[in-house]
């Protein structure tokens, strides 16, 4: 529908009915120096002039020719039934489905993501679903301190650096105390006070920890602490043991692999799965499924929603407003296409191709591996001079791999490594080969 704005007598009879003799008077309340006049925009284009301009300008975006850059946000293959499916008008022009007899065919695909989730990671129920894997990431705690009714987590080293920082603000809005600790010392820093101790597994370094005995010695030292593990890219999940087999209490993942884009770093998928008798505090949505009153028909519903709009602001757990919908579904669709099999099949390429790569710049001389664990599709390398490597990748139309100095000034010269089923064999030898320039 077009937008029609007011004419001056509509103007003059809404300001005459509530007493005001300009519309400048509604803004008195806003100090003069900020105050914006005009807008020193340019004038509007036509159609065929626009179209010009946005061509001219996606021009100045660059497509490599392959990634070995990760770090949170992954290339993976798509299937083509997913952008077909999320670009239908009825699932892409969605929003909430508040009313549920007008929202049947989005709520019945929300309940299956729902789903979906908890059989893969083998966690009671999953919710539907948050904003990106780092504010899913504060929530859960925000959400344990409310459980256990303690404000204080530990955060074990290895987290997504960007995900600490998020968990930074939200605990300082919460009044929530927050500690980062070693893997070797953790267990002594874990109190009466201590609500959760958060894990990331793979670690933000590729490192794949054993988490079932991590797991052991947290519930040794105090049993009522909550476990939330943390996860950047949940395709490891068609390999490695669920978060429900090792006793998690909070699940955690980017779903961005889950059939998502990298685009310009997003959008990403909160995924967020928990045990059941956490139900009740759960952020976000839980759409479930029930029958007809006087009938046998089926149907679908918002179950449970705790957020502060919809009910007691002293009792929301989140005030998150979004859910994330269409990127639900994008990964629903992933998996389905996927199947049992296939997400099994991407992982054991992963796993391969990134151990391949890691075995080739081991045996160049300057290289040399820092993970002391098995890794997944990320591994960190010691590099003779990372500025290099990454400029001559850039030459070569490779995305280079992430500088970890970026993050951590102390790991100079060091670069952490993501391959995935779509690097080529030729793709990696092409890399392979601009490691050993940098030796020369």
């Amino acid at each position: 529908m077009d937008f029609v704005p007011h004419d001056e007598k509509t103007v003059y009879e809404l300001l005459n009915a509530i007493g005001v003799d300009s519309v400048d008077q509604l803004f008195e309340d806003i100090p003069k120096d900020l105050r914006i006049d005009k807008l020193d925009i340019p004038e509007g284009l036509s159609e065929p002039e626009l179209l010009h301009e946005l061509t001219e300008l996606s021009r100045k975006n660059r497509t490599y020719s392959s990634s070995f850059l990760g770090a949170g946000c992954y290339y993976h293959y798509i299937p083509s039934l997913v952008d077909f499916i999320i670009s239908r008008s009825e699932f892409y022009t969605s929003y909430t489905p508040y009313q549920a007899e007008a929202s049947q065919g989005f709520l019945q695909a929300i309940y299956e993501y729902q789903t979906a989730i908890s059989r893969l990671t083998h966690m009671d129920i999953s919710n539907a679903s948050m904003y990106d894997g780092s504010t899913a990431m504060a929530e859960a705690i925000i959400m344990a301190s409310a459980v256990t009714r303690r404000d204080k987590v530990l955060l074990l080293e290895g987290i997504h650096p960007e995900y600490v920082e998020v968990a930074r603000t939200y605990c300082w809005g919460h009044n929530i105390e927050y500690e980062i600790v070693s893997i070797e010392d953790f267990s002594t820093k874990i109190d009466d006070q201590t609500a959760a101790i958060v894990i990331q597994n793979p670690l933000f370094f590729g490192d794949i920890l054993d988490l079932s005995s991590f797991v052991n010695k947290i519930r040794e030292s105090n049993s009522k602490c909550l476990i939330i593990q943390v996860m950047t890219d949940p395709t490891c999940l068609g390999i490695l043991k669920a978060p429900g087999e090792c006793d998690i209490d909070i699940f955690i993942a980017e779903g961005q692999s889950f059939g998502m884009h990298p685009s310009f770093g997003g959008p990403g998928l909160g995924i967020f799965a928990t045990k059941k008798r956490f139900m009740r505090k759960i952020p976000g949505r839980l759409v479930g499924k029930t029958t007809e009153i006087n009938g046998e028909g089926t149907g679908f519903l918002l179950t449970l929603q705790a957020r502060e709009q919809h009910i007691r602001r002293e009792k929301a757990i989140s005030n998150i407003c979004t859910n994330q919908a269409l990127c639900m579904l994008s990964a629903l669709i992933y998996l389905l296409s996927m199947g049992k099999y296939g997400l099994k099949e991407i992982a054991a390429q992963n796993i391969q191709k990134a151990y391949f790569l890691k075995d080739r710049l081991s045996k160049i001389d300057g290289f040399k591996p820092l993970n002391k664990n098995p890794t997944y599709n990320e591994f960190t390398m010691k590099v003779p001079n990372a500025d290099y490597l990454i400029q001559q990748c850039e030459e070569k139309n490779i995305l280079a791999p992430l500088k970890l100095s970026k993050y951590f000034p102390e790991r100079d010269d060091q670069v952490l490594i993501c391959v995935t089923e779509l690097n080529s064999h030729e793709d990696i030898e092409n890399f392979i080969q601009i490691a050993k320039e940098t030796t020369k």
